[in-house]
């Protein structure tokens, strides 16, 4: 039940995300982002995009590992999923 609910929320924050995201504040890519850390769990294509993502910037990367602790479980998943 809670992985139908991310992947529903995911999908609206990604959808919401693309919306706004020509607006000048960062909303936009804010809901993008933490719509696809919920979608990668599940979608083998997402989890593909966000590995390339944390590939091409090493210091993300470092970001997301040094603070894997203080995220919820869904997305510590993600970054164990994603890990370059």
């Amino acid at each position: 039940m809670l992985a139908i609910f991310h992947q529903i929320m995911g999908s609206t924050l990604v959808v919401a995300g693309l919306v706004v995201l020509p607006l000048p504040l960062p909303f936009g890519l804010i809901m993008l982002v933490i719509g696809l850390a919920l979608l990668a769990p599940y979608l083998i294509p997402i989890q593909g995009l966000v590995r390339w993502i944390r590939r091409k910037n090493a210091k993300l990367n470092e970001q997301l590992i040094k603070w894997r602790e203080k995220f919820p479980p869904v997305i510590q998943k993600t970054i164990d999923k994603t890990h370059p």
